[in-house]
């Protein structure tokens, strides 16, 4: 739950290669798709679990040294059981990692395999099911092993202690509640003890990595009001064209179809990554609770719903460790997907140009932005008209009207309707370039439609 909260607070902090790697060996639980989850928010409960068996371990260790009178076996009990128990957990990445590879091949989504040091996607599914389920097998039978020292030092612990109890009758209430306890500290080591090293291990990289991003945080926003330009354009994904090409997806069904078949993504926007027309933007680590975001705000489109989660699971695992550990600064999203501006009418007799603001147009209002309207963007105004195709299988042509705007000042321009048709709908589109480093955000606006009467 914490870390959930710190990205909500630290928008553009991304964490570094070594630190997402923990990550995956954090407790996790199954996302709204079906999939095992991936990069989750990590629970506390496995704290509260570790000082009670640490709790249970010294009320163990009291007992064995009363009656075995053994401190060397008593202590040395203590730390295998957590040796092991940490033993155990070193594979839990790879599982992690395994089962959701495992899950998208059940979803005929194709994986990229490595061979001969370079990735190859996977030609024959069910022969690859087979390998990563061996995997699984191998890796679990490691974990296995070590869970399995930790019943046996259990059971040495009872029966040293019924052995050595001073009295003739070695089972009474005393001797059954302390192998009882032996029990449950050997339950709760194999439950918890993994978990909780590893997620502290975590939280100490998360949070250094998160100190050392805010002590650059000036620095970053210094050069942003600055204005220092570069001119790598970041554009969406675009789902369609993912589905319609990419030979991951084919066994979906949809390479055949036509874009207006094509299940459509609702516009929506979840913590700094959003969706507009068809197109996914991702900046920074998609979290299991961003996917879950995602899928949710298509509750009622089941198809869209299921191939979201799919390309945002594939997302995940292609890219949690690639471009870690560079500090980047990404302003909040200018344009929230949709748009609440409302539909413009013009009548040109009588109003032949019209004024349009950033705020109304991309319902980019100042109290929406972290940082100063005007210094980190840099926008371009579009007005265009849609021309229907002859047949529905194509999408509809879009025809640039030059000449129209004129710049006001940053945030304002006016548009010129005269000459233009009565009867058609123009779309005035606000274009945003970020001028952060490294790189800029080509963002367009919901088109504002502007209806042109006579």
């Amino acid at each position: 739950m914490e870390i959930r909260s710190l990205f909500h607070q630290n928008p553009q902090f991304e964490p570094s290669s070594k630190t997402k790697k923990l990550w995956l060996y954090c407790r996790r639980q199954e996302t709204q798709i079906g999939s095992p989850g991936l990069l989750c928010s990590p629970k506390q409960w496995d704290l509260t679990w570790f000082f009670i068996i640490i709790l249970l371990e010294i009320v163990g260790l009291y007992l064995f040294y009363e009656y075995v009178k053994n401190l060397s076996f008593a202590i040395a009990f203590f730390f295998a059981d957590v040796i092991f128990a940490i033993s155990a957990h070193l594979v839990y990445g790879e599982i992690s990692k395994t089962k959701n590879r495992l899950f998208l091949l059940r979803e005929r989504i194709k994986i990229h395999i490595s061979r001969r040091g370079q990735k190859v996607l996977t030609l024959a599914r069910e022969g690859q099911i087979n390998k990563e389920q061996w995997k699984l097998f191998w890796l679990k039978l490691f974990s296995s092993f070590f869970y399995s020292l930790i019943s046996l030092l259990a059971f040495f612990k009872i029966v040293g202690f019924i052995a050595n109890w001073p009295g003739r009758d070695s089972v009474n209430s005393i001797s059954v509640t302390i192998c009882l306890t032996y029990i449950l500290v050997a339950v709760l080591q194999i439950y918890t003890t993994g978990y909780f090293a590893f997620s502290s291990l975590f939280f100490i990289m998360f949070n250094r990595n998160l100190s050392k991003h805010k002590e650059q945080q000036g620095r970053l926003y210094a050069e942003v009001d600055a204005g220092t330009p570069t001119r790598n354009l970041f554009e969406g994904i675009d789902l369609h064209t993912l589905l319609l090409t990419n030979p991951k997806y084919n066994e979906l069904g949809f390479h055949h179809r036509s874009r207006e078949s094509l299940p459509q993504f609702n516009n929506c926007s979840v913590r700094n990554h959003f969706i507009h027309n068809n197109k996914l933007y991702v900046y920074g680590v998609v979290t299991d609770d961003d996917l879950n975001a995602f899928v949710n705000s298509h509750a009622n489109n089941i198809d869209a719903r299921l191939i979201l989660g799919l390309v945002l699971l594939d997302f995940q695992l292609e890219n949690f460790s690639i471009d870690s550990g560079i500090d980047r600064y990404t302003e909040p999203i200018p344009f929230p997907a949709g748009n609440i501006a409302g539909f413009g009418a013009i009548e040109p007799g009588k109003q032949p140009t019209a004024d349009y603001s950033v705020a109304r147009v991309g319902n980019d209002l100042d109290e929406n932005r972290k940082e100063k309207a005007g210094y980190c963007w840099e926008y371009e105004w579009v007005l265009e008209e849609h021309l229907p195709a002859d047949d529905k299988t194509h999408p509809a042509t879009t025809v640039t009207i030059p000449n129209a705007i004129t710049r006001v000042n940053q945030l304002n321009v006016k548009v010129n309707f005269e000459g233009l048709k009565a009867g058609n709908t123009y779309y005035l589109s606000v274009f945003a370039k970020n001028l952060s480093v490294p790189f800029i955000r080509g963002i367009s606006s919901p088109p504002f439609p502007i209806r042109i009467i006579e």
